[in-house]
């Protein structure tokens, strides 16, 4: 026939009267919605030809080439649900309709179509509010996708993504509150089993958004945010994505990438990166630097070329943060001696440097966040020091910055340009970080050398902050907010039962977190759990402190 022979990686041999029968079905439901629309205040749909595919079941005159073309893209029409498209439309070439995206684009503008997952039903018109919600609230924190995409597309190309979108924008949608309840067990229950199937770039974004924007997890919960974040960089790994010019030697069917395509996979796989290393932060592990990643200069060279400024300047901060975190482990933390605080001085000090330079290309007021939480992150380390080892300068700088943190993150709420409610896990740990900092300093005698009245009116700005970002009653900032609270109203946090000061940390082991779990061990005992669980912090030569 002189066509050119393409596989089909969607194909799947299926009884073909059983299928035709489906399309027949389907064709007359979206026909009827047709008419139905037509009659109400949506724009006009243009009219089907006659010939759609019911036709396909009556006509003598079928050649084994056309089922075989529609066995091809039939798929794609159950999967995406959209509407049926006349028969002649598919007499152009085949290599004209090698994906998905290419069907869809092609398709008569439909309006929302409602959508079910395990018995439950969302609305067409609450879809479309909730994309709006996404790209409008969400995406600009990590614009993975792209913002013409209607909810019907986005289905086509991956109902996994759609409903994670759907799950995300729901954290907002006041008129449905119920959503938030139900769907992460539904959304979870579909993005674990992916794991074991073929792993597509809509599955990796649809992870990222899942981890960026975890779901409220309760104080009964288990924490999935850490393991599901290392299998998020081997996910994009295996899909050559750290490679982002050389996805050919990682797909089993040819590919052709674009430009574009490049710097899709390119900018995915560095908010993949940019998502591990900072759920590595907020979990208290140190993680894999991403220039190591992979060790070809050429390679590191090429992935930077292709993503954009601002990812740009986050996954360089971010660097500095987690090489920080791997060198101060290296230096020792759990019990230091005179000779190692000072070489963690230095350190400090040569970190501190990094974030200054690499600060000063910020452009805009969420950059300048960016950087005041890396310096934030830096200088935590100083509280790892005994007591007696404390630099007064440093204190005040760490309480400086603390209270520059919360009045940000403040500002840019007021501003409208970022959305409390909306922000990440890694916005959730940098408010409460600071929290947590400037509680232990105004509750012990480094109080004396800090601005006490700034650091108290930041304290209290930060616990509203929290109560801001809780989406529900039990969720970890609302948790937070009462933890504070009630810490701040006590006598005994940092205190020993003989009414002696402890301020040095008792949870050693967690890094950056070490600070906030260690809060949260003082409130367990305050509220009488934990007790003599954590011994009392201990000195240099092993005397309590």
């Amino acid at each position: 026939m002189g066509r050119q022979c393409t596989i089909s990686e969607p194909f799947r041999r299926e009884h073909k009267r059983k299928r035709i029968s489906e399309l027949e079905h389907r064709t007359e439901e979206l026909q009827e919605r047709l008419r139905t629309s037509s009659q109400s205040a949506q724009p006009e749909v243009p009219a089907l030809p006659e010939r759609t595919w019911a036709a396909v079941n009556t006509n003598d005159h079928q050649t084994a080439e056309t089922e075989s073309r529609l066995a091809s893209v039939a798929p794609f029409f159950r999967e995406a649900n959209i509407a049926p498209v006349s028969f002649r439309s598919f007499t152009q070439p085949v290599e004209m309709l090698q994906t998905p995206e290419s069907l869809l684009h092609d398709q008569p503008v439909l309006g929302t179509l409602p959508r079910s997952l395990e018995g439950l039903t969302v609305e067409a018109k609450d879809i479309d509010a909730i994309f709006q919600i996404y790209f409008r609230d969400y995406a600009n924190l990590m614009p993975l996708l792209d913002p013409t995409t209607s909810p019907n597309m986005c289905y086509g190309l991956s109902p996994f993504l759609f409903w994670t979108i759907i799950g995300v924008g729901c954290r907002t949608y006041p008129k449905d509150p119920t959503l938030l309840v139900i769907l992460p067990s539904k959304i979870y229950g579909m993005a674990l089993p992916t794991i074991n199937s073929n792993v597509t770039l809509q599955t990796v974004q649809a992870w990222l958004l899942i981890l960026y924007w975890p779901f409220p997890k309760a104080a009964t919960g288990q924490d999935l945010i850490y393991p599901m974040s290392g299998a998020l960089v081997h996910m994009a790994m295996q899909l050559g994505l750290h490679h982002p010019v050389s996805g050919q030697e990682f797909s089993k069917v040819p590919i052709r990438l674009s430009g574009q395509d490049t710097k899709r996979r390119a900018e995915t796989w560095g908010y993949c990166m940019l998502v591990y290393q900072r759920s590595c932060l907020c979990k208290g592990i140190s993680a894999m630097p991403i220039l190591d990643i992979p060790h070809d200069p050429e390679q590191r060279r090429v992935l930077f070329q292709n993503i954009s400024t601002r990812l740009k300047f986050e996954l360089k901060l971010q660097d500095v943060l987690t090489r920080c975190t791997i060198a101060v482990s290296q230096n020792g933390l759990r019990s230091m001696s005179a000779e190692q605080e000072r070489s963690l001085d230095t350190l400090l000090n040569l970190f501190q440097a990094q974030v200054t330079s690499v600060g000063l290309d910020y452009a805009s007021d969420l950059d300048h966040l960016h950087v005041q939480l890396s310096s934030l992150h830096v200088q935590i380390f100083g509280l790892y020091k005994s007591p007696a080892a404390q630099d007064p300068t440093s204190l005040y700088d760490l309480c400086t910055v603390s209270c520059q943190v919360i009045e940000s993150f403040d500002k840019l709420d007021k501003s409208g340009l970022f959305s409390l409610p909306a922000s990440g896990i890694y916005f959730y740990h940098g408010i409460m970080v600071p929290c947590h900092i400037l509680l232990r300093l105004l509750k012990t005698s480094f109080a004396r050398y800090i601005d006490v009245e700034r650091a108290k009116a930041a304290l209290f700005l930060g616990i509203s902050l929290n109560k801001r970002l809780s989406l529900q009653n039990d969720d970890i900032p609302a948790r937070n907010a009462v933890a504070l609270t009630q810490m701040w109203t006590s006598n005994r946090v940092f205190r020993r039962p003989n009414g002696t000061e402890a301020v040095a940390l008792r949870v050693r082991s967690r890094l950056a977190a070490s600070i906030i779990l260690d809060g949260i061990v003082w409130w367990r005992e305050e509220t009488g759990a934990f007790m003599g669980v954590y011994p009392p912090p201990m000195s240099r030569n092993g005397a309590t402190s």
